[in-house]
């Protein structure tokens, strides 16, 4: 299950307030635009207002529906076939900005890159979202690695465009305000398409374990999980002020990365096993064992339940390694330090899924080929 994304609302605008179309060249354009992004704002709306489950996928059309425009006019107004009355200015609010609010205000700014990249953000946060629906709603009668399948396949699609967002988008934001919350920054949705690529490569290494597979690549694929998590951990906390982000966000990426390090070593000590290292065997599962004990306690129910699990199943293993050790082979348990050395680097069972944003419905791209996407293949929940 990945992070549960809380769903950005947005205020209503009319782009007519802020474009200057002299020759009403792109009159009804302007309009629809405007139409588009109301739809949107109402699936959003209805959205956080359902008790049950969400409709993701009308959410993910809206989106699809609105994009082709406002990029179109991101276009004119660069090319200067429009130009503002006033710079745009929208409302949005935010997924992982920290508030003390039990609901989180909404945050003003003013720009069109501030627009386009909380629509991009909520396409990604709604894949992610739709994702984790797809796993707990899986019924008993369904193929499970074709359930596996579909949300990897939506994870890996949000980590693509939450790439894009910081590298193609951010960086032509000219002069952001200082003001604007960190949702927009660079390094917020670089570490979103980290956390959303190791959340799918989560999926793909339970289904990869359940397989009696190589107990040596399943820890470097955990590993390689691990590095995800702790990278998107760094640029978080490489922001100005890192306390400005959602707490729970912060400590589900935390809890991720030491979760499958432990992982990992698990599948490390099984492979010693194995290959009768037994010494390495009780270092690892040691190590494994103990970091699985202080997850178990964490306030977050989701993670406590997983670590309480794997710290029965690595609590056995230690002392049937022990065991063994102590009976038959008598090896020297290796140091933190040299079981440092012995880890292997990790590996990544998926890559992201190169995002390409649709063609704009007018203005001067308006020919060039743009990207329509079915998520599902044609099944929908």
């Amino acid at each position: 299950m990945s992070f549960p994304y809380p769903l950005p609302t947005t205020g209503s605008i009319s782009f007519a307030d802020f474009l200057q179309d002299e020759d009403n060249k792109y009159f009804t354009e302007i309009s629809e635009a405007t139409a588009q992004r109301g739809r949107l704002r109402l699936a959003l709306k209805e959205a956080k207002r359902a008790e049950g489950a969400k409709d993701y996928n009308k959410i993910i059309q809206a989106i699809d529906d609105y994009l082709p425009y406002l990029l179109a006019i991101v276009d004119c107004l660069k090319s200067g076939e429009m130009k503002s009355k006033k710079e745009i200015e929208t409302s949005w609010r935010c997924s992982l900005s920290d508030s003390i609010l039990r609901e989180k205000p909404r945050v003003v700014c003013k720009g069109i890159y501030y627009e386009l990249i909380f629509v991009l953000l909520t396409y990604g946060y709604a894949c992610s979202n739709w994702a984790s629906s797809i796993i707990s709603r899986q019924s008993e009668q369904e193929d499970t690695n074709f359930v596996a399948k579909q949300a990897a396949s939506l994870l890996c699609r949000a980590a693509g465009v939450f790439a894009y967002i910081s590298e193609q988008i951010c960086p032509k934001w000219e002069n952001p305000p200082s003001s604007r919350p960190p949702d927009v920054y660079s390094d917020i949705s670089a570490s979103l398409s980290k956390i959303v690529l190791a959340d799918a490569s989560s999926i793909a290494i339970r289904k990869h374990a359940t397989q009696r597979s190589s107990s040596s690549l399943s820890g470097k694929l955990a590993i390689g999980i691990a590095g995800q998590y702790e990278t998107a951990n760094g640029l978080i906390k490489s922001l100005k002020d890192p306390s400005k982000v959602c707490t729970e966000f912060k400590k589900y990426v935390a809890n991720g990365g030491q979760f499958h390090q432990a992982l990992g070593k698990k599948f490390l000590a099984k492979d010693a096993s194995e290959h009768q290292a037994n010494g390495q065997a009780v270092g690892f599962i040691t190590e494994a064992k103990d970091i699985f004990r202080q997850l178990s306690k964490s306030k977050s129910s989701a993670i406590a339940e997983q670590a309480a699990q794997e710290y029965a199943e690595t609590s056995e293993l230690c002392h049937t390694y022990t065991k063994n050790n102590n009976t038959y082979s008598f090896d020297k348990i290796p140091s933190k330090a040299d079981l440092q050395t012995l880890t292997p680097g990790g590996r990544m069972a998926l890559d992201l899924t190169k995002y390409t944003p649709p063609r704009s419905a007018f203005g001067p791209r308006k020919d060039e080929v743009g990207e329509s996407v079915d998520l599902l293949g044609g099944r929908y929940y």
